[in-house]
């Protein structure tokens, strides 16, 4: 073998372990969503990801993302949203929203807002939001 193939050769499996070492990093990051089966609007799907929680005292932050069948006004097909629950008062509030081009919110984001609302609301009978609760403040 010449040189240049050796060194060839060396780029080529560099390239591979590289684009290999990056897909396993990438599947590894992917979310563990676990669908909630309360009835939505019709369009909608909705989840939550479990690996996601913190924990500090009685409140619990975790993802939930909703996905839409058809593209929303903004040209986005699914909202990934960070909310805290306060399992003791039931109440909840958004801390940040993601905005994404695809329906499981695994492509780049397109839009964003962060800001910890003030302003907690109950949790409505028959919501989502509550099914989540109800999941994730047991004790």
């Amino acid at each position: 073998m010449t040189k240049t193939s050796i060194d060839s050769y060396h780029l080529t499996l560099s390239y591979f372990l590289l684009s290999f070492l990056l897909f396993t990093i990438a599947a590894t990051a992917q979310a563990q969503w676990i669908a909630l089966e309360r009835a939505t609007k019709p369009g909608e799907s909705h989840y939550f990801d479990p690996e996601t929680l913190e924990k500090h005292q009685q409140f619990i932050k975790v993802w939930i993302l909703t996905s839409f069948d058809d593209k929303q006004k903004g040209g986005f097909h699914a909202l990934k949203s960070r909310y805290e629950f306060d399992c003791q008062q039931r109440l909840a509030r958004p801390i940040a929203h993601l905005l994404y081009p695809d329906k499981l919110a695994s492509s780049a984001v397109i839009g964003a807002r962060h800001e910890e609302s003030p302003n907690w609301f109950p949790l409505p009978a028959q919501s989502n939001f509550k099914l989540v609760a109800e999941t994730i403040c047991k004790e």
